[in-house]
């Protein structure tokens, strides 16, 4: 079983979950950089619980906010980023779960935010690691908590 966050010897490579919470977990990943990228504010809104912890975690500092300052963050910067004509792209990968319940599952994935400006070549302006904690509510997994943790010492437009 997963302690704080990290899996214990042995739970790596286990078959025990349910397969169909994986892939809508899986699904709910994927969902977030879509509606991010597509500036579906609302539907992005839709896939966190009522009050998610939100955090930043950065140069060794830990950032946290509540998800209505963060999501007028969000706005004010796709809005920038429209008026710059610059397309974000978030690319997820290297899924790991550390544990999942029946109601509840923890996971890490890497994130690369790519930027295409004036529908330029595609240019990695960020890299960095999301940490979550997903939760079953009424037969659909949101996400309860969510950690962004950032490569760069100094990024340009963190994503």
């Amino acid at each position: 079983m997963a302690v704080d966050g990290q899996p214990a010897d042995g739970d790596v490579g286990r078959v025990d979950f349910d397969v169909a919470d994986r892939l809508a977990i899986i699904n709910l990943l994927g969902a977030y950089a879509h509606t991010y990228d597509d500036n579906r504010l609302d539907e992005f809104r839709a896939l966190f619980t009522d009050s998610p912890e939100l955090v930043l975690i950065h140069e060794g500092m830990t950032l946290s906010e509540d998800v209505d300052t963060v999501m007028s963050l969000l706005a004010a910067r796709k809005a920038a980023f429209q008026a710059e004509n610059n397309q974000r792209r978030h690319a997820l990968n290297s899924f790991w779960f550390a544990g999942q319940t029946a109601d509840e599952a923890t996971g890490h994935c890497y994130v690369q935010v790519f930027a295409i400006k004036d529908g330029g070549p595609p240019v990695a302006e960020l890299t960095g690691r999301y940490d979550f904690t997903a939760v079953k509510q009424g037969g659909a997994w949101r996400f309860r908590r969510w950690a962004v943790s950032i490569d760069q010492t100094q990024p340009q437009n963190p994503g």
